[in-house]
């Protein structure tokens, strides 16, 4: 009886084909952008950069009594509960090895394309080139500001109000329409929160609709790759744009 023979293994795909294969989940997205919330929440403690949508410092402030130590030991803990994660989804085959790398070059990609797409429209359509770029500020500043900015906004802009406006939408106009009309609301709240509050910009016209073409690119990179993928790609973006100045 001739023996049954085993069929060639497939060879893995390589770590940024397995990357782009889907959006990434929700686990995975916190798992991959707690390095931008530790960074900013270290930061920060230096007394600069504080981003203007943070809610969670404040409580965290709070939870530890307004005392630097506990501030401290809780964000200790919080990296131990992150590190305890990640064993358990490698474990499990949820999260690859190396996983890190493949999302941080798709980020650095779309950061990098996304200034060029959004002057190149500006230009010919509009006739403006806004001047965004903060001068002055040191290596740490950018990267506390930066991560911040990746952080809370994506997580304020698309996570919370673009899902909440689509999901509020959807009854009244169908998903397909309801995710266009919360892409184009919350991308003109983000542009708008840049010029509100005692720190916000004056208004000028240029930065308004920059910004908003750049909330609409967020979301559609948080749409279709996912919360970290789009928190990413804004921190890198903002690396670029105030290192400009």
């Amino acid at each position: 009886m001739a023996r049954a023979t085993r069929p060639p293994r497939t060879p893995p795909p390589h770590p940024l084909v397995a990357h782009l294969r889907g959006r990434l989940d929700g686990l995975t997205s916190a798992v991959l952008v707690f390095p931008l919330f530790l960074v900013y929440q270290l930061g920060i403690l230096s007394g600069r950069g504080q981003n203007g949508v943070d809610f969670a410092t404040r409580a965290l402030i709070d939870v530890g009594q307004r005392d630097l130590g506990n501030y401290l030991v809780i964000l200790a803990g919080m990296l131990l509960v992150y590190a305890a994660v990640v064993v358990l989804l490698r474990r499990g085959g949820r999260l690859a090895r190396g996983a890190f790398v493949p999302m941080l070059a798709e980020s650095t990609f779309y950061a990098l394309i996304m200034g060029s797409i959004i002057l190149f429209i500006l230009r010919k359509v509009g006739g403006v080139v806004p001047g965004l770029a903060i001068g002055g500020a040191n290596p740490v500043d950018i990267a506390v500001i930066s991560a911040g900015a990746g952080f809370h906004e994506e997580l304020l802009f698309r996570v919370i109000i673009l899902g909440a406006l689509a999901w509020l939408l959807t009854g009244l106009t169908g998903p397909r329409r309801a995710w266009i009309l919360a892409i184009i609301g919350s991308s003109l709240a983000f542009s708008l929160a840049h010029h509100l509050g005692p720190v916000g910009e004056p208004f000028a016209f240029a930065a308004f609709v920059y910004r908003t073409l750049a909330g609409v690119f967020f979301a559609l990179v948080y749409q279709v790759r996912g919360f970290a993928v789009a928190a990413w790609t804004h921190a890198l973006y903002d690396v670029y744009v105030l290192s400009l100045g």
